[in-house]
């Protein structure tokens, strides 16, 4: 008689059949396990589809955002965005190619596609197996640098047009030139905003009135602004902020039609402003250093190295024909003034004097404070007579412009420079200053004429 089976004993009695079915299902569910894992791994998802392009099989459940369960049946190339070929349609193998498909949001969505055709038993191609890869973000990064190369790229060459050029005036036009021409601009300006109106400083073409409007009524309060002008095209008006000297404002127009700013545009046009607004700056701080270098702050006019430069310029390029005469007049009672009624006093003479010399010299002369009470007037192309003449009008103002109760009076040396004459600024000065001194030496408030030059 048998001994009764013991229950882990069991099993083995089994049918056949049974026991193969199920090590049989036992092996599918670790193979469709194994399938799973494989395919999450390699791919975001997998598919294939019929003869006509339908989805017949997703894995996940979710694809691109879309649903598996109701993309079944439906047409693969309809998520497909843009005018490319349709990679569903061609029937033939695809590898890791890029394509942009739509989200379930209708938000793009960049895949790497892989396909390959299924045929049946006679060789006809029966529908469609593949897998996709979600390359989105890596996309948008690889866009996004290789945007921000070229935009490197585009300001390194608008940037060595503004370093090379010679001046800061140049380097706002070659700045200004080089960014209307890559962006596609009907027209670049720099504006600098003041009290009264805005001033443009440099501009590749005349600037719509509404920009400058807007500017000079700070439409934008000091930041940036970027839209479509009326009856125009797109406008950006983009500010450098800085100290007074350096504040201004990068302006841009395209034609009507145009496309509108994008992201690398105004990009570049931040940075060109910035850049070129920093030339802008320096360049009328280095002219506002060099006209305080070249000018009296008292009076206004200009100092004795300034005019001794002009004159000779003016000397050096002067026609052989053109004369004219050099007067160097003295405010004789200044010191009196400073003692008797304080420096105030004194400064309104020498005041009151730059006056009489800068009406005196007209248009083409030029007057300037030598030194101290000395101040010295060229009058281009002037003759004895009228070098003569604006000498006692000059003694005779001086003469009716009482200060404080004491009225100033000249010493004028005079020196003329016949027409022809090679004689320079330094020899001219000479004798104009000896003519002075023999004026003061004959009592004061008088002129006197130089020697002819040797």
């Amino acid at each position: 008689m048998n001994a009764a089976l013991r229950p882990e004993d069991r099993s083995a009695t089994l049918p056949p059949s049974a026991a193969a079915a199920g090590a049989l299902h036992g092996a599918l569910l670790e193979s469709r396990q194994r399938w799973q894992d494989l395919a999450g791994l390699a791919a975001d998802f997998v598919f294939e589809a019929d003869g006509a392009g339908r989805f017949t099989f997703l894995w996940p459940d979710q694809i691109l955002g879309h649903s598996a369960t109701r993309l079944l049946g439906r047409r693969a190339a309809s998520l497909l965005l843009g005018t490319g070929p349709d990679p569903f349609e061609l029937r033939q193998a695809v590898r890791r190619q890029r394509y942009w498909m739509a989200g379930a949001g209708g938000e793009p969505r960049c895949v790497l596609l892989s396909l390959v055709p299924l045929a049946d038993a006679r060789g006809n191609i029966t529908g469609l197996r593949g897998t996709a890869h979600d390359v989105t973000e890596q996309e948008h990064a690889a866009t996004a640098a290789a945007a921000g190369l070229r935009r490197a790229a585009l300001l390194d060459a608008l940037a060595d047009k503004v370093r090379l050029a010679a001046t800061a005036r140049d380097s706002l036009a070659q700045g200004l030139a080089g960014l209307r021409d890559a962006l596609g601009c009907a027209g670049t300006a720099m504006i600098v905003p003041g009290q009264e109106a805005p001033s443009t400083v440099a501009a590749t073409a005349e600037v719509p009135v509404a920009l400058v409007a807007a500017v000079a009524a700070g439409l934008v309060a000091g930041t940036d602004w970027t839209g479509t002008l009326e009856g125009g095209g797109p406008a950006a008006l983009l500010h450098h902020h800085g100290r007074p000297l350096a504040t201004s404002v990068l302006v841009a127009w395209r034609d009507r039609g145009a496309r509108d700013w994008d992201a690398e545009d105004l990009a570049v046009l931040r940075s060109m402003a910035a850049m070129l607004g920093a030339v802008l700056g320096f360049g009328r701080i280095q002219e506002e250093l060099e006209r305080q270098a070249t000018t009296d702050a008292l009076t206004g006019l200009a100092n004795r190295r300034a005019f001794l430069a002009a004159l000779a310029g003016a000397l050096d390029v002067a026609a052989p024909s053109q004369g004219g005469a050099l007067l160097f007049v003295d405010l004789d009672n200044l010191k009196p003034l400073n003692d008797r009624y304080g420096h105030d006093a004194g400064d309104a003479a020498l005041r009151t004097t730059a006056d009489l010399l800068h009406a005196a010299a007209g248009p083409d002369g030029l007057a300037a404070r030598f030194g101290g009470d000395e101040f010295v007037l060229w009058l281009p192309g002037a003759d004895v007579p009228a070098a003569i003449a604006t000498a006692e009008n000059l003694l005779r103002a001086a003469a009716d412009l009482p200060l404080d109760g004491k009225s100033p009076h000249f010493s004028i040396g005079i020196a003329w420079r016949r027409p022809g004459s090679a004689e320079h600024a330094a020899g001219l000065v000479a004798r104009a200053d000896t003519a002075l001194y023999d004026a003061k030496r004959a009592g004061r408030g008088g002129w006197r004429m130089a020697e002819p030059a040797p």
